[in-house]
């Protein structure tokens, strides 16, 4: 299969890779200028940022867009959201004390289309195509103040998504299942969140000498990298100029080691599990047939 070949992979219900890029770039692109109208920085993240360093835009079979903000930013863009979001088409979504989308990040949805994953599916939630935007954290000095920052940040992990991580490895999975089950509580399991998340992350992005991403995955707890490295500069993406990290050379080859070079084939797949898709008609409709299904036989 040639690169090109990829945009015409069916992702779900009829739908492309590249039909799902272009309305995932829509939302982008409002983001960006979300960001830029308020003095927020964000920066491309994970195989957003490979594809903005190899190929210009989108990996050719990716299906999602991810962002890095600093916590301080990040944080900013979830206070202002109530006023300056376009709230009719948009949804800024984050676990609270009410509902759990199972992730650890926020994502920004679009409310007029349909993205249903698997790990959702009986969540009440707005089920639109979204972008994840994902927090940058600054790093304590010592070493044991790092322990207590990895130790932080894997119980938040575990008690905000409430999910058994995918392709992490048995041991982390069981684990995981083992901790879950000690509480079961929902108000218990927020109050444990919230504590761990208040702990982890209170070293300032701005003034720490390392940084790293603590809710992305268990192996990047023990990777800080050069808070220097975060300068943002300019690239291309598709369409857009996006901000992506000054040294992010040497931050995706110690993530993912030759990052130029293509994946084996069998791994140029996209990756999330998707129930249903429709990127013309609202989530909405969907409510008791595809998603909440158990609730509406209740």
């Amino acid at each position: 299969m040639t690169e090109k070949d990829y945009g015409s992979m069916v992702i779900s219900n009829g739908v492309t890779v590249r039909e799902l890029q272009k309305k995932m770039l829509e939302i982008f692109r409002y983001f960006q200028q979300l960001c830029q109208d308020n003095g927020l920085r964000y920066w491309a993240a994970g195989g957003t940022l490979i594809g903005a360093v190899r190929h210009h835009g989108f990996i050719p079979w990716d299906d999602d867009i991810d962002v890095f903000m600093p916590r301080r930013d990040y944080e900013r863009l979830y206070e202002l959201w109530p006023a300056i979001g376009d709230n009719e088409n948009y949804a800024l979504l984050r676990t609270d004390e009410r509902v759990n989308i199972h992730n650890t990040d926020m994502q920004l949805a679009d409310r007029n289309t349909t993205f249903i994953n698997r790990h959702s599916v009986d969540e009440d939630i707005v089920h639109g195509v979204s972008i994840d935007i994902m927090p940058f954290d600054g790093c304590p000095d010592g070493l044991i103040g790092r322990a207590w920052q990895i130790y932080h940040a894997v119980m938040f992990g575990i008690f905000n998504v409430q999910r058994l991580p995918d392709h992490q490895g048995k041991l982390l999975r069981l684990a995981t299942s083992a901790v879950l089950n000690s509480v079961k509580n929902p108000e218990k399991r927020y109050q444990i969140w919230k504590k761990h998340e208040k702990a982890m992350s209170r070293y300032d992005f701005d003034k720490a000498g390392e940084a790293k991403e603590l809710v992305t995955s268990f192996r990047a707890l023990f990777w800080p990298h050069p808070r220097r490295s975060f300068d943002l500069i300019e690239a291309d993406f598709e369409d857009l100029k996006i901000t992506i990290p000054a040294g992010y050379d040497g931050y995706l080859r110690r993530i993912y080691g030759d990052y130029l070079s293509f994946p084996p084939e069998e791994e140029r797949t996209a990756k999330h599990d998707i129930v249903f898709m429709d990127l013309n008609h609202g989530y909405q409709q969907y409510r008791g047939i595809h998603y909440c299904v158990r609730k509406q036989e209740k």
